[in-house]
């Protein structure tokens, strides 16, 4: 999550062109896209921080933490699965593919039965 925050923040303008390929003749929305790329950029670092934080945390703090990252990666897959067919947006699959993942991963972890 921190990296691809750091990656949000490093080429905002580049993310959003090959996400949006046609508003590059619309600085204006060109622009918005930008901004909404540094917002995702700070939102992915800040949860990124939090969860290698909560690595020292107690378990079930820990497995509450990670129940509810993992609930929310998958609601950020859905909603980019959502964009994607809704208006036809080019995320990177690599990309798109993150977040099923680390949410698959969350939820296990915070869901096995006898952990140490």
């Amino acid at each position: 999550m921190v990296f691809i925050g750091i990656i949000f923040f490093i080429y905002p303008e580049k993310l959003t062109i090959i996400m949006f390929p046609k508003i590059v003749s619309n600085p204006e929305a060109l622009e918005v896209g930008v901004v909404l790329r540094y917002l995702m950029g700070a939102g992915h670092l800040s949860i990124g921080i939090i969860l290698y934080l909560a690595r020292i945390s107690i378990k079930s703090g820990a497995q509450r933490l990670l129940l509810g990252s993992g609930i929310g990666f998958m609601i950020i897959f859905a909603t980019a699965v959502f964009i994607m067919f809704n208006y036809k947006s080019d995320i990177p699959v690599v990309a798109l593919s993150v977040y099923p993942l680390l949410g698959i991963l969350s939820l296990y972890v915070s869901t096995r039965k006898f952990q140490d």
